[in-house]
């Protein structure tokens, strides 16, 4: 029967060649699974280990073997085995030993050294397959008393930093910092390298915050995971930092609420702070329900701030500066908190208690009135008395400046766990400026030198841009022009002020120009001259800026943006669209000032037509380019010549010193805030002629006088207007805290004061 079928099968040439292509067929899978499964590759080292093995016995038999081993199929086999596990073994062959019987022993004890490195390699291979698959499945984090980091993004590397040097000012060397985020740990090790690497390199081996730095723990996992949080220790951590990620302002929220979901699910419930940036105000009742402790979160609107500071510095660069340095532990200006020494009776006391350093007000026990709930009493009067708990506000130069002996320094871990920020670290929309009803019915004051309307000129439509307009508007004065040039589109522009709820614009008239940032096409039909310089007797000098516009803030109109939109979607290509913008605008001022030729005397027209800041000091006018990406920082750092030609705005690293700042001591970022508040007492630059009675304006600018006003009698002026003397400016030189400077006033200088909103100007 089965030859039959055999028959039938085979019944032709056709049939034949079937029956090869179907035993083909089963071959290759035999082949496919001897060496694509891992116990197939057993089998096949198995079955080679075997054949091996029996080539060489019928091979030893087959010559008649040696001295050692005759021809025996047992000798035979034993010396096979010995040549094919051991090498050593040919070493036992004479060497006067017939050359088949050498050539026999040099040939299979190769192969059989082949097979065992081969075989060896794979077990290796196995075992460090293995710890590298249980290091990140079995890894945890079992230490204690450790900062973790959720996520990576641009602000990370400035994150990092801040946090070492704070580390670094407390003394408290002892804490660990951890970062998990979605991404290979090789390349965020990569990142922390050549960032800090580059930035610490005058550092010496022995300072302690390379300590730090070798101490940073990078770890691989999903930042919204439960398993991933708990082997990263997120219920033993001290502290917990959520960064805002870029992107669509919702949706970045939406990522931060689904990382605290995830905090408040794990078995083991999160106990420390958890500090987390928002971007819009409606998320942060949720995230403090969510946590376990409603008061273990404190949630932080960094941008708010750094939009007020930005436009700070297009209306006031010496402010702005000032404020950007205060905003971070890697500037030398500080504020400290301090707790007040008994004898300290009254405020005048504790302010004349310091020889360099400034009081410049009180942490008050209880809300201070009319002060949005800040608990923040600055340029008290001299006679308001200490009472218990209060501390004091200090501004200087560096922590030598403070000199009197207090009880308590105030350090970024000294944070009081049973206080909570106010309403300022939150962000609230009234922080910046009066209230409503009043913001709407009174008009903006602006002073007898800035009654001429300003020309303002930027480059770029951020996604926060609405709120940089309010901002700026609340400092101008009525009929200042701003010129916009962006891709977006006026509808689009328009859609995204009204999605923010943008108020009207009371004394800001926008123009604007849509076309691609970098052509200078469209950037010459812009007015940059008269943005520098202003107009005689029409307009005063305002400022141009450039800012980052990235594509993803812009999820919302996705449908309304081309495929090929020149406008990056990541910060290194937005950083490369502003540099570009920034040379471009440099060689439409250089032309401007006449015709090019080689001469120095022309090279050195144009490098100065570049506006450096000092030039922009001088002059009143700014180039302001906004950068996001640490890379395009590290640019900055080598190129001397481009640094010189405008001020660049550090967004990221600003927002994450304010971040540190709030998370450090509220106390400190709502001083912060306040100084910028024109319904509050505020940070303002005045000439120093405006503090000198008319009969020793000559007397104090006159060299050979000896009647010059000092310190200490500038500052009782100040006093006498409820202000506080903080700091000054000469010409061509830094701001300068503190009070060192004595007699050698100039015409020119300016003082740096805090004064009350619409305090008197003159005599």
């Amino acid at each position: 029967m089965a030859s039959s079928e055999r028959k039938k099968r085979t019944c032709c040439l056709c049939c034949s060649l079937k029956e090869a292509v179907r035993t083909w067929f089963a071959l290759r899978h035999w082949r496919d699974w001897l060496q694509g499964d891992g116990r197939g590759q057993l089998v096949s080292l198995l079955a080679a280990a075997v054949i091996l093995i029996g080539s060489g016995t019928v091979v030893w038999s087959a010559i008649g073997g040696d001295e050692n081993a005759n021809s025996s199929w047992e000798q035979s086999s034993w010396m096979s085995w010995g040549l094919f596990f051991d090498p050593g073994t040919q070493t036992g062959v004479s060497a006067g030993a017939p050359t088949k019987v050498k050539a026999t022993a040099l040939i299979f004890s190769v192969l059989g050294f082949l097979y065992n490195l081969t075989f060896l390699g794979i077990i290796v291979e196995w075992i460090r397959s293995s710890m590298d698959r249980w290091s990140k499945t079995k890894s945890r984090i079992w230490y204690g008393n450790h900062i973790l980091i959720l996520g990576w993004s641009e602000k990370t590397l400035y994150l990092l930093n801040e946090l070492f040097e704070a580390l670094r000012s407390s003394g408290d060397f002892s804490v660990s910092v951890v970062v998990l985020a979605e991404r290979e740990v090789s390349e965020m090790h990569q990142e922390v390298q050549q960032h800090f690497y580059q930035i610490w390199e005058g550092l010496s081996f022995f300072d302690r915050r390379w300590r730090l730095l070798n101490s940073l723990k990078l770890r691989e996992g999903i930042t919204h995971e439960g398993d991933s949080l708990e082997r990263a220790g997120a219920s033993h951590a001290q502290e917990i930092i959520l960064l805002s990620r870029e992107g669509d302002q919702r949706n970045a929220d939406l990522e931060t609420v689904r990382v605290m979901v995830a905090l408040s699910s794990l078995r083991q419930p999160v106990k420390c702070k958890v500090f987390a940036e928002v971007q819009m105000h409606e998320v942060e009742t949720v995230l403090r329900r969510l946590h376990p402790d409603p008061t273990g979160t404190q949630v932080i609107h960094a941008r708010a701030a750094c939009s007020h500071i930005l436009s700070l510095l297009a209306t006031d660069q010496t402010v702005g500066g000032m404020i950007t340095d205060l905003c971070s532990f890697t500037s030398g200006e500080e504020l400290y908190v301090i707790q007040p020494l008994p004898e300290w009776q009254t405020f005048g006391q504790a302010r004349k208690a310091f020889d360099r350093a400034v009081c410049i007000g009180v942490e008050a026990t209880k809300p201070v009135v009319n002060a949005h709930g800040t608990r923040i009493d600055l340029c008290p009067s001299d006679d308001r008395p200490m009472e218990a708990q209060e501390r004091l506000l200090v501004m200087a130069s560096n922590w030598a400046d403070v000199e009197a002996p207090t009880s308590s320094l105030f350090h970024w871990r000294s944070v009081d766990p049973d206080f909570m920020p106010s309403t300022l670290v939150s962000g609230e929309p009234d922080v910046f400026s009066k209230a409503a009803n009043a913001r709407s019915s009174s008009p903006t004051p602006v002073d007898a030198e800035g009654a001429r309307k300003r020309v303002y000129v930027v480059i770029g439509w951020p996604a926060d841009f609405a709120e940089v307009l309010a901002l700026l508007d609340e400092k101008v004065p009525p009929g200042t022009e701003v010129h916009v040039l962006s891709e977006r589109t006026e509808p689009q522009r328009i859609a995204l002020c009204a999605g923010k709820g943008q108020r009207k614009l009371r004394n800001i008239e926008l123009q604007h120009l849509v076309g691609p940032r970098t052509s200078r096409k469209m950037l010459e039909q812009l007015p940059l001259e008269k943005a520098l310089d202003g107009v005689d007797g029409e307009s005063q000098p305002g400022a141009i800026l450039i800012l980052a516009q990235l594509a993803s803030q812009f999820m919302d109109l996705s449908e309304q943006i081309a495929d090929d939109d020149e406008v990056g979607d990541d910060t290194l290509t937005c950083d490369s669209a502003c540099l570009t913008s920034l040379l471009v605008i440099a060689d439409i001022l250089g032309e401007n000032c006449g015709p090019r030729t080689s001469t120095p005397e022309a090279c050195e027209l144009l490098e100065a037509r570049t506006y450096s800041l000092e030039a922009v000091s001088q002059k009143k006018s700014k180039i302001i380019c906004e950068v996001l990406d640490p890379r395009t920082e590290r640019v900055l750092w080598r190129n001397e010549n481009l640094k010189k030609m405008a001020y660049f705005f550090r967004s990221k690293a600003l927002e994450t010193g304010i971040f540190m700042m709030a998370m450090s001591e509220p106390a400190v970022f709502n001083t912060l805030m306040i100084l910028m508040s024109p319904s509050c007492p505020s940070l303002q630059v005045r000439p120093v002629q405006e503090f000198l009675p008319p009969r020793d304006t000559v007397a104090a600018f006159d060299e050979d006088a000896k009647e010059a006003k000092t310190w200490r009698e500038l500052s009782d002026t100040v006093r006498k207007r409820g202000g506080l003397l903080v700091g000054w400016k000469s010409q061509n030189e830094e701001c300068q805290l503190g009070k060192d400077k004595q007699n050698d006033w100039a015409e020119g200088d300016t003082l740096i004061v805090i004064l009350p909103p619409q305090a008197p100007k003159g005599s």
